[in-house]
């Protein structure tokens, strides 16, 4: 009875040391699975070695109320994550998903990023690479916000191994050189974990890469960081809340030979494949001595003798030739396992055993290994299909539920929306209508103001260019002449002469015509202005810069100059459009007998549409609208 009392509570010691998601100091130290000793261990073994009386103790515990729901869930999940099962993986990652839209994880940041590292360990482990790169994604950026840059870069690290796997290998490899050199300066134990982890996280692509001499330089870059640390331990903050020896001191030196021996094992895989692969004998020989070199370390660590250690250093013995070993090996594995081997490790683990019993010409002991991998292998493929069609079939009864629901919910609320839109609808045209009319007599007043002022803006402009024509010398003497009497002179003519008669003789301006290349701009824009209105050459609705030039004989660049550079108007085009625009507005006062149409013809414009649209962009008014105005004023 006493020796049930002690077993119950130690394992229920032990199972509140997986409570990750807990606000105390100790228990919040490394939620990364799998890149620290106490957790692969404390977790792994427990639940390789009587996993249900795990979830029985917490079953207890929740229960008792000594455990929050919420926190139960946390260890659930953590629980789940390490299985082997993909079903337990899929329901860990189900329980992390509610957990995130929980008020004690939505509001904290640090908790949001416990639940993202659940989510990132389990998918890594699965191993489904879409949801791993979607969840360090999310986690990158959240990180990023909370400027927590060692975290986010961690997690960048974990983003750059998916893109290798899933073929973008430079993006990918650029992406982890950039974390790892983010990380690689001392500072903190925890930057030096993430450095650490971002190291294995390449190695993880090397290693697909089959770049098996990085892989040996990178392991050598661990190994220097954790000698530094060693001999250097005060000049690395114990500032952060993932890893601190100040609880637990005993925990530093198992972080230190759990990293180093990983180092070691990661090396002595990479040498054993330069071995195996090698085309010349004498590095085939000093490559495979390295790696039992490396191995007999790993060996010798007190990590190389837990449960994930065996499974990391198991295919390195089979690439040395070391069968009996490898045997051994598999043999702790699969006791480990107990009856967790419904899944694929397991039958990787019956293919090996199978190739290394044939190697040591064990030959019935590979042939049951071979069937119980083609057995396990038929079991797994049929019920991944039935797994594919329970899930299949779930989410469609789940759709069809959502959608006899909101059926209901639509049926029930429509009448009521119909009734409440036509209300809506006839108090909103009566609002319409009234603010439309009050727009209207507004908008009314307004134009009635602006024609006036754009009546009087023509005519002051009118005999302001013809002061200025008289104040300033003009370029013939006969523009002097002109320019001397009254300003009206220079007003628009409306007779019939002026209407049919746009285009001047070629006398009538030669012999006005003095040398144009000394003058100014100013004074080039001058003459020209007064000739074409004093001609009525806007009239002419093929009036362009050429004519200009073949009239006044004067280069493209001379025309476009005095216009761009010595008027208010940004071309010769915008100039003559001004012109007829104003010799509009004469017309649609002047004669009420011609339509838009037959003004825009006399106006010089060949599409009554163009002339609208200009005449509309300059006044904000339309042409009739003009008229009627001007009309009724």
């Amino acid at each position: 009875m006493r020796q049930g009392v002690f077993l119950f509570i130690y394992f229920y010691a032990v199972l509140l040391t997986l409570v990750g998601c807990s606000d105390g100091k100790s228990v919040r130290q490394l939620p990364h699975l799998g890149n620290t000793p106490y957790q692969q261990d404390t977790i792994l073994v427990t639940y390789a070695t009587n996993p249900n009386r795990a979830l029985t103790l917490l079953d207890s515990a929740l229960l008792l109320g000594n455990v929050s729901e919420y926190r139960g869930q946390c260890i659930r999940a953590r629980i789940y994550s390490k299985s082997l099962v993909e079903q337990r993986q899929d329901s860990a990652i189900l329980i992390c998903k509610d957990l995130l839209s929980h008020d004690s994880v939505r509001n904290n940041p640090t908790e949001q990023q416990n639940i993202l590292d659940l989510l990132i360990a389990t998918s890594r482990a699965k191993p489904d690479y879409e949801q791993y790169m979607h969840w360090a994604a999310q986690k990158a950026e959240l990180c990023q916000k909370q400027g927590e840059e060692t975290e986010r870069w961690r997690s960048e690290a974990d983003v750059g191994f998916v893109m290798v796997h899933l073929g973008q290998e430079t993006e990918g490899i650029a992406k982890l050189d950039e974390a790892i050199s983010h990380l690689d300066a001392p500072g903190s134990i925890d930057r030096m974990d993430a450095f650490i982890v971002a190291c294995k996280r390449k190695i993880n692509a090397l290693n697909e890469l089959h770049r098996y001499q990085d892989i040996i330089t990178l392991g050598q870059r661990i190994l220097d960081r954790l000698n530094h640390y060693e001999q250097h331990a005060k000049d690395y903050a114990e500032d952060s809340y993932r890893l601190s020896w100040s609880d637990h001191p005993n925990d530093r030196d198992r972080y230190i030979d759990f990293s180093r021996a990983q180092a070691w094992g990661f090396m002595a895989q990479a040498y054993a494949m330069i071995s195996e692969k090698g085309k010349v004998k004498s590095e085939k020989l000093a490559a495979a001595q390295k790696a039992r070199e490396h191995l007999a370390l790993f060996d010798n660590s007190n990590y190389g003798k837990t449960f994930g250690a065996r499974r990391m250093i198991a295919p390195t013995q089979m690439a040395l030739g070391m069968y009996d070993e490898a045997l051994t090996t598999y043999a702790e594995i699969a006791r480990r396992m107990a009856a967790d081997t419904l899944n694929d490790d397991y039958a990787v683990i019956l293919r090996s055993r199978a190739i290394a019993a044939h190697a040591r010409n064990r030959h019935a002991e590979a042939y049951d290994y071979q069937t119980r991998y083609a057995n396990l292998s038929k079991v797994l493929s049929d019920s991944l299909m039935k797994g594919k069609a329970h899930e299949y079939a779930a989410r469609y009864h789940d759709q069809e539920q959502k959608l006899e629901i909101a059926q209901m919910n639509a049926e029930s609320q429509r009448k009521s929306i119909i009734i409440s839109a036509a209300v809506i609808i006839i108090l909103l045209i009566s609002i319409f209508a009234t603010w439309f009319l009050r727009q209207w007599q507004v908008i009314r007043r307004k134009n009635l103001v602006l024609v006036e002022q754009i009546g009087q803006a023509i005519e002051y402009k009118v005999k302001y260019e013809a002061i200025v024509e008289s104040l300033t010398p003009t370029l013939s003497p006969k523009d002097k002449e002109n320019v001397k009497g009254d300003a009206s002179d220079d007003a628009l003519s409306l007779n019939t002469e002026q209407e049919t008669s746009v285009t001047p003789t070629t006398s009538a301006i030669e012999s006005e015509l003095l040398s144009l290349d000394d003058v100014s701009n100013d004074e080039l824009y001058r003459h020209l202005r007064h000739v074409i209105k004093r001609e009525h050459l806007y009239l002419d609705p093929t009036l362009d810069r050429q004519k200009i030039m073949d009239i006044f004989q004067l280069s493209r660049r001379r025309v476009g100059a005095a216009f761009a550079q010595g008027s208010e108007f940004a071309s010769l085009t915008d100039f003559i459009r001004d012109c007829r625009l104003e010799y509009s507005c004469e017309l649609l006062l002047t004669r009420p007998d011609l339509s838009i149409k037959e003004i825009a013809a006399k106006s010089g414009f060949n599409y009554a549409s163009t002339y609208s649209a200009n005449f509309k962009n300059r006044y904000t008014v339309t042409p009739s609208s003009y008229r009627e105005l001007m009309t009724k004023k």
